[in-house]
């Protein structure tokens, strides 16, 4: 599924995907056999106009590019692939992939089988995104290798992974404690409507403490680390994780997790610096220690993860995240308290990672896809929609590109 989709979210999507696609193509077929019959000879000019508009990357209607399909899909499977292989090639030009997100990645031709393989035209598409993506991440291992050769690297691999928090209801942060949300955490049921309203006060008031909470954390922790770091690296602010991202993080990444599951979502409020050398990476990452000992009333270590320990991760995006207990200064906010993130990176990772992060947003389509394609998933509405047969598919994008796992701020 796209990746920051819940469960719910993308089974309306899909549902709206099929119905779509069942009238979209009918109404094609109707004016193809139509053309086909009383005026032949514009099937040929409109797979033309088709063409042109790949070529030139103009905008077209869907409409026109089905009934092309329905003409000579050989032909227009050619014309679209083409203009994937174009588009998608680093470095990606953000007009044409602009076009291409608006026109044709949006259209019902994914859904296609094509002739000479028999497969959907979406599973091209992927091979196409998973093929270009293969040398992005060849880079990053590259890049790896590289670093491991340097004078100082051994400073590196001295940062130590650590937790001392991992939740964000432990007891020195103090979230999701609340008499009304442990009474139902805690409460000892075998029966499904109970384990059901578990899910549902995880999912949804769990995950509106967190927002609200971060929303009044947020721009006081961005500042605060900006005026520590700047002098060390590049800063940036990342936008706060959507309500959405979070939920699907429930879902699949803490799906074994004890309630709340959501007290493990420790990324709402994060941000990043980046470092141009090896040198400048381990200065400010001992310059933010320093400083994390030096103001505990303010900021206290939780968690490092270092992703450049382990040399067995294929496909090379790393980074040291680092997780604090921020602790609000402002007289409004008395005692509001929340775990946030930093990531340390080095500037030859972002680089990399700028070209990866337009591919991903379509690789990370492969469980939509599929789901609109699968009989499994029937056409009708239905008033809940996680009751769809998700299980087999849900699980597709894992792995679609290796370093999709480590969260380079997507959402």
């Amino acid at each position: 599924m796209g990746a920051g989709e819940s469960t719910e979210k993308l089974g309306q999507r899909v549902l709206i995907a099929k119905s779509k696609l069942e009238s979209d193509l009918q109404t094609a077929t109707d004016r193809y056999e139509h053309l086909k019959q009383h005026s032949p000879l514009i099937l040929k000019t409109m797979l033309e106009s088709v063409s042109a508009s790949f070529e030139t990357c103009a905008p077209f209607l869907e409409s026109t590019l089905l009934i092309a399909w329905l003409y000579d899909a050989a032909q227009c499977e050619s014309i679209v692939l083409s203009a994937c292989k174009k588009v998608l090639r680093a470095p990606i030009n953000d007009v044409q992939y602009n076009w291409f997100k608006q026109y044709v990645f949006s259209s019902n031709i994914w859904m296609m089988k094509t002739k000479k393989s028999g497969k959907f035209l979406y599973e091209e598409l992927l091979a196409i995104g998973n093929d270009m993506s293969s040398d992005i991440v060849a880079n990053m291992d590259s890049i790896f290798e590289h670093l491991q050769s340097h004078k100082q690297w051994q400073k590196v691999l001295a940062i130590k992974n650590e937790t001392l928090v991992a939740r964000q209801d432990d007891k020195k942060v103090g979230l999701l404690n609340d008499a009304g949300l442990t009474n139902v955490f805690e409460a000892k049921s075998d029966d499904q409507k109970s384990e059901d309203m578990k899910t549902f006060v995880d999912s949804n008031m769990a995950i509106n403490i967190l927002t609200s909470t971060a929303a009044k954390i947020n721009e006081e922790f961005q500042k605060h680390v900006k005026l520590v770091m700047s002098s060390h690296g590049s800063y940036k602010t990342a936008p706060m994780k959507k309500v959405e991202r979070s939920l699907s993080k429930v879902e699949n990444d803490y799906a074994g997790e004890q309630y709340p599951k959501s007290a493990k979502l420790l990324d709402l409020v994060r941000c990043s610096v980046t470092f141009n050398t090896v040198e400048q990476l381990i200065k400010g990452y001992d310059a933010f220690l320093r400083h994390i000992k030096a103001t505990p009333s303010i900021i206290e270590l939780a968690r490092v993860k270092n992703g450049f320990l382990d040399v067995n991760i294929s496909g090379g995006y790393r980074d040291i995240k680092i997780n604090l207990i921020y602790k609000s200064q402002d007289p409004d906010h008395k005692n509001v308290k929340m775990v946030c993130e930093v990531q340390f990176l080095l500037i030859n990772y972002l680089e990399e990672k700028k070209k990866i992060h337009k591919l991903y947003s379509i690789l990370r389509e492969e469980t939509f896809f599929k789901m609109v394609v699968s009989e499994n998933v029937k056409k009708t509405a239905t008033k809940n929609v996680t009751d769809l047969k998700f299980k087999e598919t849900l699980t597709v994008t894992k792995g679609l590109i290796s370093c999709k796992d480590r969260e380079m701020f997507k959402c």
